[in-house]
C-alpha cells in the first residue's frame, strides 16, 4: 500500500510543480545536528497538511544520505539522493498515514547525509491537501536550535526485518532517560530488544507502556536491536490486513486492550460507550487495584466499575452534576479526547502541543472543558477533523477510530 502512495505522491508532486504561491513567513526549518544525524522540525504548521515535499541543497558530496521519518503516523515513501563532487540534492517526501501532519511543532525525522556536508541557510518545501493538492510552496529558512550537543552520547538502531524502533532523543547526556518506541510490521510481533553499550555490557531496559521502553543513557554510545517475529492474521472477518484500521485493531486486539464483538467480528463501525473508553485506558494502566464507586450508576459488579474508580480518583473522568457516570451514554470525540489528555497528564507525559481550533467551522460547539484536551489532541496528530473545515466534537467514536487513537497514544505519548 505504502509503494502505491508512493508513486501516487511522486506523480502529484510533478503535477504540482507549476504552483507558484510562497510558503507563508511563520513556516521555519529547525535542526540539530550530533553524531553526524540532523533532526529537522518543521515551525508553524497549522493547516491541514497530508503530504509535503523537502528539498535540500547540501554541499558536498553525499551520495549514501538517508532520511528516518519521525514515528508520529507518518512515512517516507521516498528519498531522493543526487550527488556530485561539489553538493548533494536530498528530496524528501512524507505522507501521512491517516490523519494530517498539521502542529505548530512537527518533527519530520533525522537526516544521516554522511560524511563531509554542509547544511544550506533554506531548503525548497511544497505542503499539500488530503487529496494531494498543492496548499503553499516556496523557500523556509533553516535555522539551527540552540544547545552543544558535542557531549551527547548516541543511540544507534540497527535494522531489523518486519519491524522498526525509534529513538527519543537519538543523543543524550549520561543519566538521561532515552524512549525506544517498537512498531512491528502488519502480521509481526516484537520477540527481542535489547541495548548493549559500545563496550558491551547491558543496558537495563524498563518497559514504559505498550511497544515503548526506557533506559537511562550511559556515558558511552548505546546500540538497539531487536527481532520481530511472525504473529499470525487476525481472525475477524471484517477487518483485513490492508484496512486503514487493521494494524491499529490488531495492535489493540493483542495488548489485550480491546476484544472482539464475537470471535468472528469487531464490528469497527460500531460507536463506543464512556464506560468501554475507560476500561480500556484501565486495562492500558494495568488493571490496578481500585477502592468503591462514587457514582449512583456505577454498579459493583460492572465490568467498568473498578475503572471507574480508578479513573474517577485520578482525575480522568468526571461524573455529571446529579451523582452520576452514565457509563452506557456514547463516548463523544470532545470527550474521549478529554480522556486521554488527562490520563497523559497523571502520567507526567508532555501534553504542551497545542493546535489552533479556529480552522474548524464548529469550534464554537466545542464545551469549555474539552477545549484545551482538543487543541492539544489535533496538535498531536491523534484527532483530525471529519472534514477539512469540520471538527464534530460532539459526534461519537467508532470502535476503528478508537483502535487507531489509542494505538498512536500509546505509542507516540505515552
Amino acid at each position: 500500500m505504502k509503494r502505491i502512495l508512493s508513486g501516487l505522491l511522486a506523480l502529484c508532486l510533478l503535477c504540482a510543480l507549476p504552483v507558484t504561491a510562497a510558503a507563508r513567513d511563520s513556516l521555519s526549518l529547525s535542526c540539530r545536528e550530533w553524531g553526524g544525524e540532523v533532526r529537522l522540525t518543521l515551525e508553524g504548521l497549522d493547516r491541514q497538511v497530508y503530504a509535503l515535499q523537502l528539498e535540500l541543497v547540501l554541499e558536498g558530496d553525499c551520495p549514501d544520505a538517508r532520511f528516518e521519518p519521525s514515528p508520529r503516523g507518518v512515512y517516507s515513501p521516498d528519498c531522493h539522493v543526487k550527488a556530485d563532487r561539489d553538493e548533494t540534492v536530498v528530496t524528501i517526501y512524507l505522507v501521512a498515514e491517516e490523519e494530517p501532519l498539521s502542529g505548530r511543532s512537527l518533527v519530520l525525522g533525522t537526516l544521516t547525509p554522511g560524511n563531509g556536508f554542509r547544511l544550506p541557510a533554506w531548503g525548497e518545501l511544497l505542503l499539500l491537501d488530503r487529496n494531494l493538492q498543492p496548499v503553499s510552496e516556496g523557500r523556509v529558512s533553516l535555522e539551527e536550535e540552540a544547545g552543544d550537543g558535542g557531549d551527547l552520547s548516541r543511540v544507534h538502531i540497527a535494522q531489523a526485518e518486519h519491524g522498526t524502533v525509534t529513538v527519543r532523543p537519538a543523543g543524550a547526556k549520561e543519566g538521561e532517560t532515552v524512549t525506544l518506541s517498537v512498531s512491528p510490521d502488519a502480521g509481526y510481533t516484537l520477540e527481542t530488544i535489547a541495548a548493549r553499550d559500545s563496550r558491551g555490557g547491558e543496558v537495563p531496559l524498563a518497559r514504559d507502556g505498550l511497544n515503548r521502553y526506557t533506559f537511562s543513557m550511559p556515558l558511552l554510545d548505546v546500540e538497539v536491536t531487536a527481532s520481530f517475529v511472525p504473529g499470525g492474521e487476525l481472525a475477524f472477518q471484517d477487518v483485513r490486513p490492508g484496512d486503514w484500521c487493521y494494524d491499529a485493531v490488531r495492535w489493540a486486539f493483542e495488548a489485550g486492550l480491546m476484544n472482539g464483538t464475537s470471535a468472528t467480528a469487531f464490528t469497527p463501525n460500531s460507536p463506543t460507550t464512556r464506560g468501554q473508553i475507560v476500561a480500556i485506558l484501565y486495562r492500558l494502566e494495568g488493571s490496578p487495584a481500585m477502592g468503591a464507586n462514587r457514582f449512583s450508576d456505577v454498579a459493583p459488579g460492572a465490568y467498568y466499575a473498578a475503572a471507574v474508580s480508578w479513573a474517577s480518583a485520578n482525575g480522568i473522568v468526571n461524573g455529571y452534576s446529579d451523582g452520576t457516570f452514565r457509563p452506557n451514554n456514547l463516548i463523544t470525540r470532545e470527550q474521549l479526547a478529554a480522556f486521554l489528555y488527562r490520563y497523559a497528564s497523571q502520567k507526567g507525559r508532555d501534553v504542551s502541543d497545542r493546535a489552533e481550533l479556529g480552522v474548524f467551522t464548529d469550534a464554537g460547539q466545542i464545551a469549555s472543558y474539552a477545549v484545551e484536551p482538543l487543541r492539544w489532541a489535533v496538535a498531536a496528530g491523534m484527532v483530525n477533523g471529519v472534514a477539512a473545515d469540520a471538527l464534530s466534537p460532539g459526534g461519537n467514536a467508532s470502535r476503528a477510530q478508537v483502535a487507531v487513537i489509542l494505538s498512536r497514544f500509546a505509542q507516540n505519548t505515552l
